[in-house]
């Protein structure tokens, strides 16, 4: 009889919990429609006793839902992992640190600059769009030594891609379970948030998608998806975001403003959410390109 000591006793398992969808902006600003922002994720990676969280969100509520599914699990969160400069995804770090003192929260060291420039700007925004239900700035993870975390022992890695809707941004792969979480790089019936990206930056995109398509994920977990979304419908994710780059891409130099732009996104995605998304990309291409 042989043991395979290579196949842990309680295999690792990715959970998903998914945000609530909120109203936007709080307070009336002159060029930022009213909508909703589209609901982020935030991913428990758990085995036998450890836990690692990739991503951890940014409206109060949800932070405190989060830290009780963490404790529910009765395991030790070890660690949390930030994938890309954006609150959205990394602002319940601080109320995280306080409710598990022992964790270490990491990034990597070009994410953690990119937050130190930004932090200012986006604090005024997050504000503007969620004001009081949203976590304060506090404090932004350390700078993780090489790219790989454990779970068990069991690896996850991080890559470094070269764009999603920001850059610099990162794709976690766990291959023990064909788990790819993609960050922002990927969405999931979601309208992508093509407004905070040149055209050059685009194309960029579309080279991430290839990453991700060349792992073979067996699920894919988007950063932001809808809260009934499928993470194991991978060909429809992958095909439908990189479809609606190339159709934004192919629309926007056509349209006649971002008015036009969204009339004719929204057409060719009619089941796609978050029409704020697309509203805010429209209205910053356009801006962009004409020096607004």
């Amino acid at each position: 009889m042989t043991t395979d000591t290579h196949t842990p006793a309680v295999p690792i398992r990715a959970t998903v919990f998914v945000s609530r969808w909120p109203n936007v902006p709080a307070v009336e600003f002159p060029g930022i429609p009213d909508g909703t922002f589209s609901p982020t994720t935030a991913i428990l990676i758990s085995g036998a006793t450890e836990v690692v969280l990739i991503d951890a969100l940014y409206l109060k509520d949800d932070v405190q839902d989060l830290g009780d599914l963490i404790e529910r699990t009765g395991k030790k969160l070890t660690t949390i992992y930030i994938t890309h400069d954006h609150q959205d995804h990394y602002l319940g770090i601080g109320p995280l640190k306080e409710r598990f003192p022992d964790v270490k929260c990491v990034a990597l060291p070009h994410v953690i600059e990119s937050m130190k420039q930004t932090m200012d700007l986006q604090t005024m925004q997050w504000n503007l769009l969620f004001g009081d239900a949203c976590v304060e700035s506090g404090p932004l993870p350390d700078p993780l030594d090489g790219h790989t975390l454990y779970v068990d022992g069991s690896p996850l890695h991080i890559i470094e891609v070269k764009q999603a809707d920001v850059h610099p941004t990162t794709l976690v792969h766990i291959p023990e379970i064909d788990v790819v979480i993609a960050g922002d790089s990927i969405y999931n019936e979601i309208f992508p948030m093509l407004g905070l990206s040149t055209p050059d930056e685009w194309q960029d995109w579309l080279d991430t998608i290839d990453v991700v398509e060349k792992l073979k994920p067996k699920m894919i977990v988007c950063g932001h998806r809808r809260p009934d979304g499928d993470d194991y419908a991978v060909e429809t994710m992958i095909a439908q975001t990189r479809a609606y780059i190339q159709d934004f891409i192919k629309a926007f130099p056509a349209a006649k403003d971002a008015e036009d732009l969204v009339s004719i996104m929204s057409a060719k995605y009619p089941n796609h959410a978050n029409l704020w998304t697309l509203q805010f990309s429209a209205i910053n291409a356009f801006a962009q390109r004409d020096g607004a």
